[in-house]
């Protein structure tokens, strides 16, 4: 690694933490950076390049930079954003850290609204959202200003907040949780820094993951209501034809939700020089710069052998929970990998009557998980199979004959698309709905083992339990109903939650009358934040 510069400021509040991979065109955040309401010293940038470029854009603003690190990883090297989170994080003097987008805009008052937040309550990890505007005359970045970026061609302007801000149906897709993360350097370096495992590799990552194991952790997740990034169009800015890791089919990391859901703090890889600074806050940072970049690390990450498949999952040795598979929760334990059915973690659902699976490795142990299945299993996941396909064709063909076959296609508002245009997305879209059928058949499954395992306790669907199933979506309502109908699961207790409050009646009035809940992930994930704090209660139980 090399350093451009290093940060003379001796104690600023903020460390900004940017992150280029040889690809920003525009530094431009730098120039509204300048224009702060508070002084320069209370704040510093840190800018990590990951590869060897010097780049022309940073110079422009090199003035506004404190520290320009380059990590220098080898040009056949994919790009790990977590691994430069880290860098900043290790090399960051203040007491808070901000990981937000480069090439965004920020009002005056943008670091002033951080810092206050974190006077009034430092147990908290702030989020900003972004008002992100498609216009393409904004490109190259012209400087427009801030009622221009919320006015025509704004994505999700609603009344002057974004839409994500107001919306209580499904906040963790419609908000930005990559725009802007700012959390306590401490609480940070607490749980690990942000995971180096090979499924955030590319795309699919973000500081999210750690916002979700800081929550874990204790601290209340909070966005700012008043404050917020504005963002114009540039190519690429979707991350098209990128390497992806595992997602939920609307780029959330899978791998991040099962730690939210299942409550893990650690990651499933940390950076050495976190864990150093995590063994001793005080120690010094340049005794650290060594351990910053793992050996490994480089060979793993090589493209070549993302792109083929060829991924070695390499994980901490210690016990942690590493994902889910047909209904099982997957741990490694003791140096090894063991899974059970999820149900059977918390609540009255006989933990001694489901066995843990063990294996050396992880695929072995989802081998085993397979093997479990009987011939009635093997039909329900065909029937799955073709169920997430059926829904999911009939809602794209549903949305494309209300908008018009060759809106999505368009250019910009209003304009037609070539038809070349159109086939050469095609490709893509295919891959993206491929990953959608999947997502919901691994969702819809996950389901119905848990659900078969209150069966198998009384030996007849007709004298299993009474459980009280709630789930998120129309389309997992229908499912079980169908399933329900043909005998394929007991006849548990449905109920759909379609909002926030609802959610919060519902656990509101399990919690005074002791009731059991099964709560289907999806849903959980939707309004976890009034969910996470019952998530060890012996009578909910995540599935």
């Amino acid at each position: 690694m090399r350093f451009i510069k290093r940060s003379a400021r001796s104690s600023p509040k903020l460390s900004l933490i940017l992150l280029d991979w040889s690809v920003r065109e525009s530094f431009h955040l730098l120039h509204y950076l300048a224009r702060q309401e508070v002084p320069r010293d209370s704040f510093e940038v840190l800018v990590i390049e990951y590869y060897s470029r010097v780049s022309d854009a940073v110079r422009k603003f090199e003035g506004e930079v404190d520290t320009w690190l380059l990590l220098e990883m080898p040009e056949d090297c994919y790009y790990h954003k977590h691994l430069m989170y880290n860098a900043g994080i290790v090399l960051a003097r203040g007491d808070v850290c901000v990981i937000c987008d480069s090439d965004a805009m920020v009002k005056p008052g943008f670091i002033r609204a951080i810092a206050r937040q974190f006077e009034q309550d430092p147990r908290v990890v702030l989020h900003l959202d972004q008002f992100r505007n498609n216009r393409r005359d904004f490109y190259p970045f012209s400087y427009p200003g801030f009622e221009q970026v919320e006015g025509e061609g704004c994505i999700n302007n609603a009344g002057g907040r974004t839409a994500g801000i107001i919306d209580h149906s499904d906040p963790i897709h419609s908000r930005n949780y990559g725009a802007c993360m700012c959390a306590r350097r401490p609480d940070l370096i607490g749980i690990g820094g942000a995971d180096e495992h090979v499924d955030f590799v590319g795309h699919i990552c973000g500081p999210y993951d750690m916002t979700f194991r800081l929550v874990n952790h204790g601290l209340r997740e909070l966005w700012h209501d008043s404050e917020f990034m504005y963002h114009t169009w540039h190519p690429g800015q979707a991350g098209v034809d990128n390497y992806l890791g595992p997602h939920d089919g609307q780029h959330m990391s899978t791998t991040s939700l099962a730690a939210l859901a299942s409550g893990r703090v650690m990651p499933l890889l940390e950076n050495p020089a976190i864990r150093a600074l995590r063994a001793n806050p005080a120690g010094p940072t340049d005794a650290l710069l060594d351990r910053v970049i793992r050996p490994e690390g480089p060979a793993e990450w090589r493209r070549d052998r993302l792109e083929s498949g060829s991924i070695a999952r390499r994980f901490d040795d210690a016990d942690l929970h590493v994902g889910y598979f047909n209904g099982y929760s997957l741990y490694r334990r003791g140096g090894r990998f063991s899974a059970r059915l999820s149900i059977v973690e918390h609540g009255p659902f006989g933990a001694g009557e489901n066995a843990w699976l063990t294996a050396p490795t992880l695929e072995e142990v989802k081998r085993r998980i397979e093997a479990q299945g009987t011939l009635a299993a093997g039909a329900i996941a065909l029937f799955t199979q073709a169920f997430a396909f059926t829904w999911l064709a009939a809602a794209h063909l549903a949305r494309r004959a209300q908008r018009g076959l060759l809106a999505q296609g368009a250019a910009t508002p209003g304009a037609r698309p070539s038809v070349w245009g159109l086939l050469r997305r095609l490709p893509y879209r295919f891959a993206q709905f491929t990953v959608q059928c999947r997502t919901l058949t691994d969702a819809l499954l996950d389901l119905v083992p848990n659900l078969r395992h209150i069966e198998n306790r009384t030996g007849t669907s007709e004298g299993a339990p009474q459980v009280r199933l709630l789930v998120d979506t129309r389309r997992a309502e229908i499912y079980l109903k169908l399933l329900r109908a043909l005998r394929a699961v007991p006849r548990v207790e449905l109920e759909r939650v379609d909002d926030r409050s609802q959610f919060r009646r519902v656990l509101d009035s399990a919690a005074q009358d002791g009731s059991g809940l099964l709560v289907s992930r999806g849903l959980f994930f939707r309004f976890y934040p009034e969910a996470v704090p019952l998530a060890g209660r012996p009578n909910l139980v995540i599935i």
